[in-house]
């Protein structure tokens, strides 16, 4: 099964982190992941020579920080300079994963990676969802609520609008999922104050907060 993105080309894009991180600023390298997506920002320094255009393909390797990447290449974590993003590319066209989306700036680097439409299939069926994608998935499914909430969240909220007293077992069986999932994301909305629970658990109801 292809998998939101395959463990050895993630690799390769924490080991570019670490060696191109800005460690004066003291500012971690952070990590969101939600079910169709992984974000990795990085207070990065990159040679201003490369962009987006030529990343991915043969250049020179200029690591901000040489000592830690001559750590990781004694270590056998790098095999040769230059090559990760290259490595990236290959691992993404060998599973049918898109490319991730690499933005460069001054605050640093966001990428972006993307699964496969087959685990997006998989994935929206295990949530009870088995609406097909189209051709443009990548472009479109992040947009917008989709960016804000899971495929689950997204069902609670659509099902506590039309109905505020529905329960977490009958949200349940309506989405196709465990109660045990429903109480995590309905806790996560909670959480996003998203959901409030007004009234007691026996009487109370769901309000949602637009």
């Amino acid at each position: 099964m292809n998998i939101c993105f395959r463990e050895n080309g993630f690799r390769e894009i924490l080991l570019n982190s670490i060696n191109h991180k800005s460690y004066e600023g003291n500012n971690p390298i952070q990590i969101s992941i939600y079910n169709d997506k992984i974000y990795v920002w990085n207070d990065a320094i990159f040679p201003k020579e490369l962009t987006n255009k030529n990343l991915f393909k043969k250049h020179y390797s200029k690591p901000y920080n040489p000592l830690i990447a001559q750590t990781f290449f004694k270590a056998g974590f790098i095999e040769s300079w230059g090559r990760g993003f290259e490595k990236i590319k290959n691992e993404c066209e060998l599973y049918d994963i898109p490319l991730p989306n690499i933005d460069i700036n001054n605050d640093g680097i966001m990428i972006k990676c993307t699964p496969s439409k087959k685990y997006m299939e998989v994935l929206n069926q295990m949530n009870g969802n088995k609406n097909n994608f189209t051709d443009d998935f990548t472009d479109n499914f992040t947009d917008d609520f989709t960016d804000k909430f899971t495929n689950v969240e997204n069902k609670i909220l659509e099902l506590v609008r039309n109905e505020p007293t529905i329960s977490q077992s009958k949200l349940a069986r309506s989405i196709g999922v465990s109660k045990k999932t429903i109480t995590v994301n309905m806790n996560n909305l909670q959480k996003k104050q998203v959901l409030k629970r007004v009234g007691n658990n026996k009487s109370g109801y769901w309000e949602i907060k637009e």
